[in-house]
């Protein structure tokens, strides 16, 4: 039961794309365009690529928003389907065998490196430069907080092999970040 006028006209729009009603479906679309983009844009390797991941994502919901369960916050489902959005997208268009590994890196990152001072958005222009399988299994273990076993069923995947990509992911970003950066103290800025 919503308890806000907020959650309560979110109520109101989630029932009217229910009864297919094109003006509730804009306007859920367009009240959760910017969180959205904001998942679409980890996985994407543009903007472009992350706009059609969310179109596609938002056509999931649309299709499927009877599956919502109301007992559970709105954004968590949205966000759920959006990344099995990221997923499916991927998994169809980018997907590269030769990419998957069940090899780890031979070189060991040591302590943290500045990780956590790091702004999000050298991180994410950091995270597009990773091909699409890196990219994928990074952002579902780095950023979603999914289990590397459930990152290799979700992909069919060996366990092994999802660690391994992240292993890599981690290891390309660091690279990355290094070279953009330079020193560590801009990425304190």
């Amino acid at each position: 039961m919503p308890t806000s006028p907020a959650e309560e006209r979110l109520d109101l729009i989630i029932n009217g794309c229910r009864a297919g009603d094109r003006k509730a479906r804009e306007t859920l679309y367009r009240h959760f365009f910017s969180y959205g983009m904001s998942i679409a844009l980890r996985y994407g390797r543009d903007r472009q690529e992350a706009e059609d991941i969310m179109q596609e994502g938002f056509l999931k919901v649309f299709v499927g928003i009877d599956k919502y369960d109301r007992g559970l916050p709105f954004k968590k489902w949205l966000r759920r389907v959006l990344v099995n959005a990221a997923i499916d997208y991927l998994r169809r268009y980018k997907r590269r065998p030769e990419e998957l590994s069940d090899e780890l890196p031979t070189t060991t990152a040591t302590g943290n490196d500045g990780w956590d001072q790091l702004q999000y958005e050298d991180v994410l222009k950091g995270v597009r430069t990773l091909s699409p399988a890196y990219r994928l299994v990074f952002n579902l273990y780095a950023i979603e907080g999914f289990k590397h076993r459930e990152i290799a069923d979700q992909l069919s995947i060996s366990e092994g092999t999802s660690k391994s990509n992240y292993a890599k992911a981690r290891l390309q970003l660091q690279t990355y970040l290094r070279q953009q950066g330079g020193d560590k103290s801009k990425w304190y800025e």
